[in-house]
Order: C-alpha cells, then structure tokens, then sequence
C-alpha cells in the first residue's frame, strides 16, 4: 500500500510514462491497470527488457516502443483475467451445490488450471496404485565386426507380445537366446541408412527448467523458481525466467562469442 501510495503521487507529477514490467502479459496487465486505477492520461511507451546484461538495457533504452505494440499482450492478459473470474465464480457455485446434493459438504473450488492439473495427478496416482507389474523378456546381442562392436535387438513375432510390442513369452525369449549361443555368428542382410538433421535444443523455459531440475537433482518448482529470479535479478547472469520462450532477445546476438568463450 506504501509503493502504491508513491506510484500514485508520482503519476501526478507526470506527463509521461515508461512501463518496464516484465517482459510478458501479465506485466503488461500489472502496469496498465495500476495507470488505470491511478486515472492517469498522459503518454506511455513501453521498455522492452528480457534480460539485465548491459547491452540488452542500452539496446532496450535506445529502442523505447509505442505502448500500442503491446496492447494486444494487456488485452489477453485482460481476458485470461476475466474469463478465469467467470469460470470459477460459476462453476465452483455448480459443483459446490452438485456436491451437497450427494452428501458431501465444503466448497468445491473449480479453476481453468488447478481443476486440470489437480486430475492430472489424481490420474497418475490412479495408474500407481492400479499398476500390475507385466514381466517380459528383450534379447539384445553385442556383435563384433572388425573393430567395431555393436548392439542389435531381437523383435519378436507379434503373436509373442503385448499391445505394446514387447515380448511376454520368456520360453520363446530363451530359445531365441540358445539359438544365438549356438550360431555364434549373423549376417547383415539388410541395412537401412538414413541422413537425420537434429537441431540444438532451445534454451530452457521456466517449465521446461523446473521439470529437468526435478528430474535430476529432485528439486521442486518453487526452489527453481527462486533460485532463477535470483540468478536474473541479484546476479544478472540469465535471461529473464518468467517465459515459456526457448529464444533470446536478437539483442544478446553480439555477446555470444563471449558467453561461449567463458563457458
């Protein structure tokens, strides 16, 4: 209430004014509606900022935008706002009451992504406790060709597997495996090369950055979260992380060769 209180006195002794938000629609939501609520009329450009290198702050100063470039971010932010006020005020109305009807007491919050996730995880929780364990049996045999050595896979015979091609009879997957030890030697018959073009992965974004940092060193969202705000506000050594993005800002493109050099 006391930087609000600032921001409106501020707004008063103005005739211009520069949005430096973040970089996406819910900053732009942010500045716009306080502009709003404060009743302010004079002019606003925006500063376009995705990172807090020197050379992308002087390239965003340098190239201060027309605040009509991002009207169309704070029109969807605007929207999501609404709609996500009117799918929750109505539907958690109907399945609170749905709810009564059939016993169950409290409030039956409904929202456009807690409701999905939160099936989401009931789904997976379902699928773990329903789980029944399928043994099945992959032969996989190390061939040696001059110098080089390397792995082929036995594919078995449909009628031998699930509906997920893997093979669900251990005697056939054992005969398979004598018939190897016997022969002792194969014989390419057919070998299909393909020339394949694999692009570099993307930067992370902040999903994709939660999701690797969970699955490796098991950290939750929160944490990551943190930890990349500090790294981008305190330490200004990313790019903001707020996104879901994989590209840098065209202003980092002559810093590069430095980055990669220090790396």
């Amino acid at each position: 209430r006391a930087q609000f209180s600032v921001i409106n006195r501020l707004l008063k002794q103005v005739d211009e004014v520069v949005i430096a938000t973040d970089a996406d629609r819910e900053g732009e939501v942010i500045a716009r509606e306080l502009l709003e609520y404060c009743r302010f009329q004079g002019l606003v450009f925006r500063l376009w900022l995705s990172a807090l290198d020197d050379a992308s702050i002087r390239n965003a100063l340098a190239n201060i935008w027309p605040s009509e470039k991002t009207e169309a971010l704070y029109r969807a932010g605007v929207g999501r706002v609404r709609a996500d006020w009117v799918t929750g005020m109505n539907l958690t109305r109907l399945y609170t009451l749905k709810a009564r009807e059939a016993g169950i007491s409290g409030v039956m919050s409904v929202g456009r992504v807690q409701t999905p996730t939160l099936a989401i995880v009931v789904r997976r929780d379902l699928e773990i406790e329903n789980f029944i364990p399928k043994p099945y049996s992959d032969v996989i045999v190390t061939l040696i060709s001059g110098n080089n050595a390397f792995p082929v896979k036995w594919v078995a015979a449909a009628q031998y597997c699930d509906e997920e091609g893997r093979c669900i009879q251990a005697g056939i997957a054992a005969q398979v495996v004598e018939l190897c030890r016997q022969i002792a030697s194969a014989t390419v018959i057919d070998c299909q090369t393909k020339r394949q073009k694999k692009s570099a992965p993307l930067a992370f974004s902040l999903g994709s950055l939660q999701q690797a940092c969970a699955e490796k060193f098991g950290m939750p969202a929160q944490k990551v979260l943190d930890i990349a705000q500090s790294l981008y506000e305190t330490h200004k050594l990313t790019t903001y992380p707020r996104t879901d993005c994989g590209y840098l800002p065209v202003s980092m493109r002559d810093e590069v060769r430095a980055v990669l050099a220090a790396l």
